[in-house]
């Protein structure tokens, strides 16, 4: 068999990348089932660690990788949408503590952003890293729009966004049992707030009113980062 001649077919079907995809997140569900749902081994951490070990193979870069896949980015519009029917479910005590909502909200985004930024600017990482590092707790749609706005590099956000993502999922249950956070609100919100999308499927699986704050916070730290971080931004620069 010739390996570079099947090297270069799988390279240049896009719907290889597209199975995939799909297989690699089935494989995940399989192994985290399998293993009573370890929390290292989360679903879209074990297909990320399969696709990029294809990636690498084959050699294809992400972008054209993208291109087989951009209908798995479409649809993470109508995914996150659909998140709206545990907000709905859970809308009296979102509303009861709306107050505290918008407080922690504010100062966890700012925060956030901050020691990232700080941690990158002590390691003298240049401009438009930094600028990429300050969308990493938002979802990925936002993050590539955001971050072209601002002057980063949209892959190296989405990156960011990915590490961040999963650093929360793996860790977020380990922290919430060291520092005894019971309540499930709070648990949620901090997943959310922090490590987005990712952190929201790991809300999930916690309870409905988890991932109900999750959304919501996954919602609005992508609206107000959207909204605010440019204009910062181009306030600092002026």
């Amino acid at each position: 068999m010739n390996i570079d001649a099947l090297i270069q077919y799988i390279s240049d079907s896009t719907l290889i990348w597209l199975i995939l995809t799909l297989g690699s997140f089935k494989i995940g569900i399989i192994i985290y089932e399998r293993f009573n749902k370890h929390t290292l081994l989360q679903p879209i951490i074990i297909s990320y660690f399969i696709i990029i070990t294809v990636l690498f193979i084959t050699g294809v870069s992400y972008e054209e990788y993208f291109k087989g896949v951009e209908i798995i980015h479409f649809f993470l519009g109508p995914a996150t949408v659909a998140l709206a029917l545990p907000l709905y479910n859970n809308l009296k005590h979102i509303k009861s503590l709306f107050l505290p909502i918008m407080i922690t909200l504010v100062v966890a985004g700012v925060f956030s952003i901050l020691i990232a930024v700080l941690l990158l600017w002590v390691l003298d990482a240049n401009m438009p890293t930094i600028l990429s590092m300050t969308t990493k707790s938002i979802t990925a749609p936002i993050a590539i729009i955001t971050s072209e706005q601002i002057g980063a590099i949209p892959s190296l956000a989405v990156g960011f966004v990915l590490i961040t993502g999963i650093i929360g999922a793996l860790l977020g249950t380990f922290i919430f049992k060291i520092i005894k956070i019971k309540h499930d609100t709070s648990k949620g919100f901090a997943l959310g707030v922090v490590s987005h999308g990712i952190g929201t499927a790991r809300a999930v699986e916690i309870s409905e009113k988890a991932a109900a704050f999750s959304a919501l916070a996954m919602g609005l730290s992508g609206i107000l980062t959207a909204v605010f971080l440019p204009l910062i931004v181009q306030f600092l620069k002026g």
